[in-house]
């Protein structure tokens, strides 16, 4: 029965989520109850022990900071866990492959905390590393949610190998060889305008990124760029739910509408047993900036389904 009533949940999530777009620069962090490293990884926890747990993943040189509306939201009912990359949000890089790393890391810190079938959140890179987590152990998982992250970078499926890795190797030296001060006037300049509605949310949202070492940026954008994880979908057998965002300045000239970007979208997840695509209209990259209402509203109907 739970899972007829999670499909039908699914299926209504094919509607769009939509409200007017303001500038909504999340509210400050709340105090952590418990903060700890798990390997590589930088973990706050908030909201109420005992409850099912809510792993929260940042997006590129981003830290728990871009969640915390959904914190301050999600709290009552979830243990949530932020994490933090390394390399983002003032925490150390790491050498090596980054990926591989910081998955291993996650089941540690799953097991070493008894975490019983937590829930993934993850925007963008986060997101995608919950859609490779999925495929690695879905059993220890009760759902994914990916904002704007998907299992391979959009334009980079039509690429071979070959052209992938050398995209790669753009994005990396391009970030690798900016200064922390480059690194954010860039994020200001030309990033992060394509990637928020609100002029004030991207004078708020470019300092905190700046936090970041634009070299590990470089390292995990490399490692995203070359990342297909397409072909094991089949193993993400768990509840996984794409949220996009669809705004027509952005959007527009590669996609015609939301049904035409969100049948995109579907077509990634090719394979892959339980995901859907929901849509967040008026919304660009960072949904919970532009559109927060709408984005937990997606989240929670989600979330109602799967407990």
């Amino acid at each position: 029965m739970k899972r007829l009533v999670l499909a039908s949940v699914l299926a209504a999530s094919t509607l769009w989520f939509s409200a007017p777009a303001t500038a909504a620069v999340p509210p400050n962090l709340p105090k952590a109850v418990d903060s700890f490293d798990a390997g590589s990884l930088h973990v706050d926890v908030y909201g109420t022990p005992g409850k099912p747990a809510l792993v929260l993943i940042p997006g590129l040189a981003c830290g728990p900071w871009e969640w915390s509306g959904e914190i301050a939201r999600f709290s009552p009912d979830y243990a949530i866990y932020a994490l933090t990359l390394p390399g983002f949000d003032g925490r150390a890089p790491i050498s090596g492959s980054l990926f591989p790393t910081v998955t291993a890391d996650f089941w540690s810190m799953v097991a070493a905390h008894h975490l019983t079938h937590p829930i993934i959140a993850g925007h963008s890179l986060g997101g995608t590393l919950g859609i490779v987590l999925a495929e690695q152990h879905p059993e220890k998982l009760a759902a994914v949610v990916a904002v704007d992250g998907l299992p391979v970078l959009p334009g980079m499926e039509k690429l071979s190998p070959q052209q992938r890795t050398q995209a790669a190797q753009r994005f990396s030296a391009m970030l690798s060889a900016a200064t922390p001060a480059q690194f954010q006037t860039a994020e200001a300049t030309y990033v992060l305008p394509n990637y928020l509605s609100s002029k004030s949310d991207v004078a708020a949202v470019a300092p905190l990124l700046g936090k970041s070492d634009p070299k590990a940026a470089g390292a995990w954008m490399s490692e995203d760029v070359n990342t297909d994880a397409r072909a094991e979908l089949k193993s993400a057998d768990v509840p996984l739910l794409e949220i996009a965002p669809y705004d027509a300045t952005i959007d527009g000239p590669t996609f015609p509408s939301p049904a035409a970007k969100q049948a995109y979208y579907q077509s990634l997840f090719t394979g892959a047993p339980h995901a859907t695509v929901a849509m967040v209209s008026g919304a660009r990259h960072f949904v919970m900036y532009d559109q927060p209402a709408a984005l937990d509203s997606a989240i929670s109907t989600f979330l109602k389904a799967v407990h």
